[in-house]
């Protein structure tokens, strides 16, 4: 009787593992959508203001665009902060 229990988890054990794979492939497939959408809106942007490559480059090696703040990874903000409340 217990015997028949323990194969019984085990058996929804298993399922739970399949599940999650898939769930796991989904969501890959997923991010790789989201990030090839983001990447196919990115091209637009570029090509509404028709640039070349090399003006491109210019561009975003230059001063921050007016009204769009640069972009500024947790790690440097944290360290940032953390530089402030030391001095």
């Amino acid at each position: 009787m217990a015997n028949n229990k323990i194969i019984r988890i085990e058996k929804e054990m298993q399922k739970t593992r399949e599940k999650i794979t898939e769930y796991q492939n989904k969501l890959k497939g997923l991010a790789a959508q989201k990030t090839e959408a983001e990447n196919l809106e990115i091209v637009q942007m570029v090509r509404a203001f028709r640039m070349t490559p090399q003006e491109l480059s210019v561009l975003l090696k230059n001063e921050p665009i007016p009204g769009i703040s640069a972009y500024v990874p947790e790690e440097l903000e944290e360290k940032e902060d953390n530089y402030n409340d030391e001095a």
